[in-house]
């Protein structure tokens, strides 16, 4: 035997491998993506990263970031990058190795809103702007909490604003909540443990139960049953420490009483948050991913039930929407750009005043060698904008799509001005297909290649 007896035969075949060849120094992948209904397509996936921090002024006196050194480039995202815990977390940005993205989007990594002046403020706007295409204003806040006051009756009521001067720009200070994912998962190992006495498995059913349900829209978020905060992290200690000291249950209880419940600080421009508390009723405001769990970003990735299983799986549904593989908020997906566009940052950035610079243009495109004869270009298309502030950085990350059915003996990654050959969906066109030989797409798929 020349191989471990668990492995399985592969669930879907593999179309043949093109010769790829990478003529840049960016980082960049070939892979393979099988759609719905089973077509296989070939996938070029290329980032450029440039320099925000040194910018130099073009002909029009629009600065332009300078291209990183082979060295310095952001290599290719391989998964979700998460400011903490994943899945309990702000993501900052999403793995580069999406098969198709219809839209761009444009994602803001790191940030954080910068009150002007440098004045302490309790609100202040922020925004920004990507040519004609997108337009963003939000309003924040100063650090605001759920306390309990004679006023209220000792109920939990969220207090004004305290002056700030910069409030992060995270999922977790937005609309939603409570955030009890990670009380919930350690009480989920807990219930798993199968040394439990009855009495201990009947605690900590009712506190599981007792948990509230997670926002569809924001699960990581604040706003919503801010009580709940305080309750599962007792929960969880009471499951925990048993028949612990009384010092140590007085130490824990302790802690859980100074748990701050926070309230919202990232608001829709003009529509102050005011202290609502259901779900759904008030937006969802955010620049960076939406969690691939998330309304209403889930349901565009179909329906994946018992049906699903037994007659389609490992494909996705055929009620799959390629929409699902944007990942930024719906208001910052823009059509592909071209390059040139100008970029708009207000109170993003310690400066004081806007800070403007122009997309990079690159004469990016993928050579496709075909068995059949014509060599042809596919478009790169910016398919993902980040701009990570942390970093200093602008990354455009670049894709490419080419049916298998086209027979492709070799691609090709390089720099060819426009023009300088057909495109890849002119041949699709003239052989009377979408797909360069390929039949028609999925609902939200690629339609060039």
């Amino acid at each position: 035997m020349d191989r471990p007896d668990h492995v399985l035969p592969a669930a879907v075949d593999a179309a043949p491998l093109p010769q790829v060849i990478n003529h840049t120094q960016w980082p960049s992948q070939y892979f393979q993506h099988v759609d719905p209904f089973g077509e296989i397509f070939h996938v070029m996936v290329s980032r450029i990263s440039y320099n925000l921090r040194d910018m130099q002024a073009d002909g029009q006196a629009l600065p332009v970031p300078q291209i990183l050194s082979t060295q310095d480039q952001v290599p290719l995202c391989e998964a979700d990058d998460y400011n903490g815990a994943p899945n309990e977390s702000s993501a900052w940005q999403e793995s580069d190795y999406a098969p198709y993205k219809p839209q761009c989007d444009v994602l803001l990594a790191h940030a954080f809103a910068y009150a002007p002046d440098g004045k302490a403020l309790r609100t202040w706007p922020a925004a920004f702007r990507v040519g004609d295409a997108l337009e963003k204003k939000i309003q924040v806040t100063g650090p605001r909490r759920f306390e309990r006051s004679i006023t209220s009756l000792g109920t939990l009521s969220a207090g004004d604003p305290e002056p700030a001067t910069v409030v992060p720009l995270v999922y977790e200070l937005a609309f939603g909540g409570p955030n009890t994912i990670a009380n919930r998962l350690a009480l989920e190992a807990l219930q798993a443990n199968p040394s439990l006495n009855a009495e201990q498995r009947r605690d900590i059913d009712k506190a599981l139960a007792q948990c509230p349900a997670y926002d569809d829209f924001n699960p990581i978020g604040c706003g919503r049953k801010a009580a709940a905060l305080t309750d599962t992290a007792r929960a969880l200690a009471d499951a925990q420490l048993g028949g612990a000291p009384a010092a140590a249950r007085r130490q824990r209880e302790a802690q859980i009483d100074a748990i701050v419940r926070p309230a919202p600080q990232i608001e829709a421009y003009g529509q102050p948050w005011r202290r609502q508390e259901g779900a759904g009723d008030y937006p969802v405001v955010g620049v960076g991913p939406v969690g691939r769990w998330w309304q209403p970003r889930r349901e565009l990735a179909g329906t994946h039930d018992a049906a699903w299983k037994a007659t389609q799986w490992p494909k996705s549904p055929k009620d799959h929407n390629y929409a699902y593989w944007n990942c930024a908020p719906k208001d910052q997906q823009i059509p592909f750009p071209q390059g040139g566009e100008e970029v708009v940052l207000v109170n993003l950035t310690p400066v004081g005043s806007p800070v403007r610079f122009a997309l990079p243009t690159q004469d990016l495109r993928l050579l496709v060698r075909l068995n059949a004869g014509p060599m042809l270009f596919a478009t790169m298309n910016i398919d993902t904008v980040v701009i990570d502030f942390a970093n200093g950085t602008l990354s455009l990350v670049r894709r490419a799509l080419v049916a298998a059915r086209a027979d492709v003996r070799q691609l090709e990654l390089g720099t060819w001005p426009a023009g300088t050959g057909p495109d890849l969906s002119e041949y699709g066109a003239e052989q009377g297909t979408e797909q360069g030989g390929s039949k028609a797409p999925a609902k939200g798929a690629p339609r060039h290649g």
